[in-house]
């Protein structure tokens, strides 16, 4: 038998093969007879390729050129390999209509077998193997619908699973992750490169970091969800207003985006907000008396009529 040649529902290894022949075409790589999408690890150790084939997928694990492993899965994608050789790939069964989320080691064996009613989006796994992650795509089951798995590897468990606050309402997943074993932080990266931190046990670290981007570099739904969470953050106690300097030219270019007198009058009030932690209180009176006009159910009526009593 070949080493292109493989049982049915087991997987063949390789310990003495020979160097194998391969050659990269783009995002694709071919060994022998068999083409698929493929992922090489961060030391250049191992190389991952799959590919569908019509629900009789298969996968090659490569390690220093030469085959280590072989088997089938009816749907293979999104790949990725450690440095260690432990990978993670997506599959999907029709049964049940659920995706599964495999994690393997070099030596085939399955550490972690995750199910997961919704189409699964993005993955990542750590450089040295120990830790991965898969975003769960919208769907009709609630438990896993949009959801972030965090798995801790060499205790083949799942630690949490969370809607991540950064998906915002329009869904924007994250597009990559990263991770930092020392510090056991995991790095969710969003289009133009805006990273934001989970702590291992499921913290968000950076969900002030977060609001302060979708006001500068966020659409307009974005701007206008961090607007409205602005509101309590602005009212709570100890808040320093120095964290607020860099929002108050983006805010001001985010009365030119939108038309509307509501968004307006949103706007108005959280400048003159910011403006009344710095002791500005002439120019938050202006803010605050445009933003009653535009919406007179703002919410600053009270705040307006006693900083005029003030002076």
């Amino acid at each position: 038998m070949g080493i292109f040649d493989f049982l049915k529902n087991k997987t063949e290894h390789f310990g003495n093969s020979p160097r194998s022949n391969y050659s990269i075409n783009g995002h694709l790589l071919s060994i022998g007879d068999f083409t698929g999408e493929y992922n090489r690890s961060p030391n250049g150790k191992f190389i991952l390729v799959w590919d569908d084939l019509n629900e009789k997928g298969k996968y090659i694990l490569l390690e220093n050129g030469k085959v280590k492993l072989q088997a089938k899965m009816r749907h293979p994608n999104n790949g990725m390999v450690s440095n260690s050789g432990v990978f993670i790939l997506n599959d999907w069964t029709s049964k049940g209509m659920y995706w599964v989320f495999n994690i393997i080691n070099a030596d085939g064996e399955t550490l972690i077998r995750q199910r997961c009613k919704a189409n699964l989006g993005y993955t990542g796994i750590s450089d040295d193997g120990h830790f991965a992650a898969c975003q769960a795509l919208e769907s009709t089951n609630k438990s896993d619908s949009c959801k972030l798995f965090f798995f801790d590897v060499k205790k083949r468990k799942l630690l949490w699973k969370k809607l991540p606050e950064t998906i915002g309402p329009e869904l924007n997943w994250a597009e990559s992750y990263r991770f930092d074993t020392k510090k056991k932080v995991m790095y969710l990266i969003h289009n133009k490169n805006r990273a934001y931190r989970y702590t291992f046990e499921g913290t968000f670290i950076d969900s002030k970091f977060y609001r302060h981007d979708c006001i500068n570099v966020g659409n307009d739904i974005e701007f206008l969800e961090a607007i409205k969470e602005l509101k309590g953050e602005l009212s709570a106690a100890n808040t320093d207003p120095r964290e607020y300097d860099s929002l108050i030219t983006p805010l001001k270019k985010g009365l030119q985006r939108f038309s509307d007198r509501d968004n307006k009058s949103k706007i108005h009030r959280v400048l003159g907000e910011i403006l009344l932690l710095h002791g500005n209180n002439v120019e938050a009176i202006e803010h605050f008396e445009i933003a009653l006009k535009l919406n007179p159910k703002v919410g600053v009526k009270r705040t307006l009529e006693k900083l005029k009593k003030l002076g």
